[in-house]
């Protein structure tokens, strides 16, 4: 059940606040504990020395995270901004911990440096990525949520509220709407939507895009919230634009956004490319038994070669063959034309969920995404990245409008948002959405993200067929 009384970010607050107290007093008590272990000039610091400066610095990396707001309201349970504060603060601490080491030219200090900073980062970041976790296995069963009331013209009331009872872990459960006529009273609609709001005994009240709630409405709005618990968030209307591109601008007394250009090019770019290589190369390379393992399977089960090399359309429309282990029989594009009748996917993919002219070991391949490693060798040669939109066929480029084609301003990758969003049950529109919204809000720790999600999703083995 949902608890009224108070707030689910101030329980969860106070479950971070002794977290981090523990983990940071954890990895700063280990240095003396080494020191005694190992010997060396370590040991010979006097222990009552010991005890004091790793007080001290337990205390200042605690209130360090505190400084850099890592626990606050805004922050916690969604996005990267948390993990970020968190590191910000620990780089911070470690700086203080240089000057001091310089200046002392103390063992213990320089432990601290070398031993506790790197392994408290670690197992803090670790530590709020489980305490998330557990989060959102609470929101998904309907609590820890807040108690939202959405506002707004008809469209953006339905927009909003599918999309937060479709991603609960978000936190925001919609407890009831309100669609805005036309035509209406600025001066009561204020109160009207507050009075609305608290006898569902809301906790935010979620405006979506709306030509009658005007700034008045909105000012009116924000001036009867004062003093109470409930919060104001509004959706602009920017659903497609991620938030990182979104800067706040204030000029002449109104906060203007500021939408950033896609980054299609410059020095991120170049480090995307050399992450590309370096993990793919390793991979290869690691992976050697698997494809050897995997080649031997397919020879077994079926004739026909190990490998299966198809025309795919890259970046810039640039054709290139891609490689993959063959899980069809070897004459499935022959086939094609008469199981037409049977795809069960839309626009101009081609997709049967049951498709006879997979393999018995070709359909285990496809479950955990196994065909897809060879790919790894077009990420080496530069002609797909690591994460991207999926490389579409001749067929399929043809057929593009001109918006879709901008698919193609950036690699195709070997996992992507359409990967972690539900793979082969995501039907033509929906994957074409996830996939210009990666071309147009494409950063590092995106890649990062979907790289990590990615393993989870083949792991389960969700979705493939």
């Amino acid at each position: 059940m949902i608890d009224f009384d108070q707030p689910w970010w101030l329980r969860y607050r106070r479950f971070l606040t002794w977290s981090d107290a523990a983990v940071v007093l954890w990895s700063v008590s280990s240095v003396p504990i080494v020191a005694k272990a190992v010997g060396g000039p370590m040991a010979l610091v006097h222990p009552r020395v010991q005890i004091l400066v790793t007080i001290g610095a337990a205390a200042a990396w605690w209130m360090a995270l505190s400084l850099f707001a890592s626990r606050d309201q805004h922050v916690l349970g969604v996005g990267q901004e948390e993990y970020k504060r968190v590191a910000a603060a620990t780089i911070n601490v470690a700086g203080s911990v240089t000057v001091l080491a310089y200046l002392s030219r103390n063992e213990l200090v320089r432990a601290y440096l070398v031993q506790a900073i790197p392994i408290g980062m670690a197992a803090l970041l670790l530590t709020r990525w489980l305490w998330r976790q557990w989060l959102y296995i609470l929101r998904r069963d309907g609590e820890w949520s807040s108690r939202t009331f959405v506002v707004g013209a008809p469209a953006q009331v339905t927009e909003l509220t599918e999309q937060l009872r479709a991603l609960p872990a978000v936190g925001y459960a919609v407890v009831g709407t309100y669609v805005v006529p036309d035509e209406c009273d600025e001066t009561d609609l204020a109160r009207s939507i507050l009075r609305m709001a608290r006898r569902q005994f809301a906790s935010v009240i979620a405006v979506a895009a709306c030509g009658a709630i005007g700034p008045s409405v909105l000012r009116r709005l924000g001036w009867l919230l004062e003093g109470t618990d409930m919060q104001l968030v509004i959706m602009p209307g920017l659903t497609a634009i991620a938030g990182p591109r979104v800067h706040t601008r204030p000029v002449a007394g109104l906060p203007l956004l500021c939408i950033e250009e896609p980054s299609l090019i410059g020095a991120r770019r170049v480090a995307k490319r050399a992450f590309d290589f370096t993990v793919a190369l390793v991979g290869v390379v690691v992976l050697v038994p698997v494809f050897l393992t995997i080649a031997v399977l397919i020879t077994l089960d079926s004739k026909g070669p190990v490998f299966h090399r198809q025309w795919r359309i890259g970046k810039h429309g640039k054709e290139f063959r891609i490689w993959k282990f063959r899980t069809m029989v070897p004459d499935a594009e022959a086939r094609r034309d008469e199981l037409a009748a049977h795809n069960d996917s839309d626009g101009p993919l081609f997709k049967i969920q049951a498709d006879p002219r997979v393999t018995r070991v070709g359909r285990r391949l496809r479950l955990y995404s196994l065909d897809e490693l060879p790919q790894l060798l077009n990420v080496i040669t530069g002609r797909m990245s690591l994460v991207g939109p999926r490389p579409p066929l001749p067929d399929e480029v043809l057929s593009y409008a001109k918006d879709t084609r901008r698919r193609l301003l950036v690699k195709p990758g070997l996992t992507g948002l359409w990967q972690i969003s539900g793979r082969s049950d995501l039907n033509w529109h929906d994957g074409l959405a996830l996939d210009l919204y990666y071309v147009e809000n494409w950063s590092f720790t995106t890649d990062l993200v979907i790289l990590w999600k990615t393993i989870w999703v083949v792991v389960r083995g969700v979705g493939a067929y």
